[in-house]
């Protein structure tokens, strides 16, 4: 059974994973002519699927978008924004291992194994 919480997470996994693949593209084309840096929008949209006023949707409707920019890629931007996806991708990992062991937990009666 999905809830709103792993709907959530599952999207984030999948904005995390589709940004590390923009990265890794983004840095090995970084000296081919003419390519376009790649892009993953989550966060943004999240945002502002929950300030939303004149069409009220769930966040969990949210998915992760790769969009192209007029700029080619920097190599430093393209670590940091590296860094940041690896740690988030981390947090959302941490978080859905932890949903899962609270199920089991409610599931078996037992906190460990």
């Amino acid at each position: 059974m999905e809830t709103p919480k792993t709907q959530l997470l599952a999207h984030a996994m999948k904005a995390y994973t589709w940004r590390l693949k923009t990265l890794a593209s983004n840095i090995a084309n970084m000296d081919t002519p003419g390519y376009r840096r790649m892009e993953v929008s989550f966060e943004k949209l999240l945002q502002e699927a929950q300030h939303s006023v004149e069409s009220p949707r769930s966040i969990t409707d949210v998915q992760p978008k790769i969009s192209f920019q007029d700029q080619p890629p920097i190599l430093e931007n393209e670590l940091l924004e590296l860094a940041d996806t690896q740690m988030r991708t981390q947090l959302v990992t941490r978080a859905l291992r932890e949903h899962f062991t609270l199920l089991r937990t409610g599931i078996t009666g037992r906190s460990n194994g």
